[in-house]
């Protein structure tokens, strides 16, 4: 989890380097009791209002969508990372991003199945949405002469991932889970209401530097 973390965070430094503090180095702690513990070292920023004011968090977030490119033109990254502690399954590339989201989504639905005791009822609608939902939804947004993108996203956007910085009073992101991806994957956190980036000020802001996909 932590070598996802420093390789997601360093992506993103490496594209807005003063949106994103710089991960310095990871490792095992050699010589500690019991399971195995890691360290991440990273750029001190001092946290301060969180989540920052939407009109240049947002102008930043897209700024860092529009300008990454993934360097083999294609969905998905060079190693696993971590939705906070559940792996992701992002080390992987393909053309499409229905693939790739279906193929994430398929992952994130067993995880879940290996934890819980058996139930039919959710068995049914993973696979409804996995063979009807993902393909109606996705499958558009690269047909018909129409494509996406692949987007350096942070992965995990909330308010605990996002804050303003104390000294220079601009916004900034950390603790990232990145993969190249469409860019409208990062807004999916914000759909939740117990968040306090669900306030639609942030996601109108951003559709006024980023645009909906067509067909939208």
């Amino acid at each position: 989890m932590i070598e996802g973390q420093f390789e997601s965070d360093k992506a993103i430094h490496e594209v807005s380097p003063f949106f994103c503090p710089e991960p310095l180095a990871w490792g095992k702690y050699t010589s500690t009791p019991g399971p195995d513990q890691y360290f991440l070292l990273a750029q001190f920023r001092e946290v301060g209002q969180q989540p920052p004011e939407p009109l240049l968090f947002v102008a930043r977030l897209a700024d860092l969508h529009k300008r990454s490119v993934s360097p083999t033109g294609r969905f998905g990254f060079h190693t696993t990372t971590c939705h906070s502690k559940s792996p992701q399954l992002t080390d992987l590339w393909e053309d499409s991003w229905e693939v790739l989201y279906r193929k994430q989504l398929a992952h994130v639905f067993e995880q879940d199945r290996q934890k819980q005791p058996p139930w039919d009822e959710y068995d049914f609608y993973a696979d409804l949405v996995l063979d009807k939902c993902v393909g109606r939804l996705l499958g558009p947004l690269q047909s018909e002469g129409r494509s996406i993108k692949p987007c350096l996203v942070h992965g995990n956007v909330w308010d605990g991932n996002t804050a303003t910085d104390m000294e220079t009073g601009k916004p900034f992101i950390f603790d990232g889970s990145a993969f190249y991806a469409h860019n409208e994957y990062e807004l999916g956190n914000w759909r939740t209401s117990r968040h306090r980036l669900s306030d639609k000020t942030y996601i109108r802001t951003y559709k006024r530097h980023f645009p909906a996909s067509e067909p939208s």
